[in-house]
This record gives structure tokens, C-alpha cells and sequence, in this order.
């Protein structure tokens, strides 16, 4: 997959217009982690990532830490649901952690970033 346009040869007359027609692909969804030490765990998706997307993630994560572990989400909705909330408990006997951000603070969710800079390209 490349971002950049692919042609290989081409000519037109000095007065001719041509043009190719854009055809709209499928949208990749991506739910991702990444450390202070930037390790980066990630699942992408054709569907819509909604709660059972997110709480599979996380717990396929759960099963390789060896340590205790803090995961920082935001206020979305699909982090807050009640199937998360019922996880934290299976999570935390695996030492893994959910921590809420204070509303209103991408700032400090370091993978903000990472997806500014991913959705510019």
C-alpha cells in the first residue's frame, strides 16, 4: 500500500484534458498502544472498532506482561462501557491496570501524537 500515485508513463496533447477518476477504498481502523520506550502494540480493522474490539485487544495484551502494567485511555465512550469496566478486574489478577485521563486532556496520552502524524500522511 503506498500513498503515492503510481503512473508510469503518460502523455497528452498540448490542448487535451485528462484526468483519472479517484475510487474510494475501504477505511482501516486502528486501536494502538504505545510505551514511554516506544513499543508499539496495535490491531487494525475494516469494521467499526466499538467495545469488544478494544477489550479483545487488550486482553490478548493481558496474557504477554510480566509485570505490572498501566494502560491510559481517554473518556470515549467505548472505553467506559460496562463490559470494560467488568475486564478490570480479570485485568488487574494479570497485573494490568486502566487509568481514565481527566477530560479534555489528549495532551497527555502520548499516542495522540503518533495518530496526528499518521492521519497528516
Amino acid at each position: 500500500m503506498s500513498e503515492d500515485g503510481y503512473v508510469p508513463y503518460g502523455w497528452q496533447f498540448k490542448d487535451e484534458r485528462i484526468s483519472i477518476k479517484s475510487a474510494k477504498g475501504k477505511s482501516i481502523n486502528c486501536f494502538g498502544m504505545i510505551t514511554r520506550d516506544n513499543q508499539f502494540e496495535y490491531a487494525t480493522t475494516y469494521e467499526t472498532i466499538n467495545s469488544n474490539f478494544i477489550i479483545e485487544q487488550i486482553d490478548r495484551f493481558s496474557y504477554g506482561i510480566k509485570k505490572n502494567t498501566v494502560i491510559v485511555l481517554d473518556n470515549a465512550s467505548i472505553h467506559q462501557s460496562k463490559p470494560m469496566r467488568l475486564m478490570q478486574d480479570v485485568w488487574s489478577k494479570r497485573q494490568l491496570f486502566i487509568f481514565y485521563l481527566p477530560p479534555y486532556s489528549p495532551h497527555l496520552k502520548i499516542i495522540e501524537r503518533l495518530c496526528k502524524e499518521t492521519k497528516a500522511r
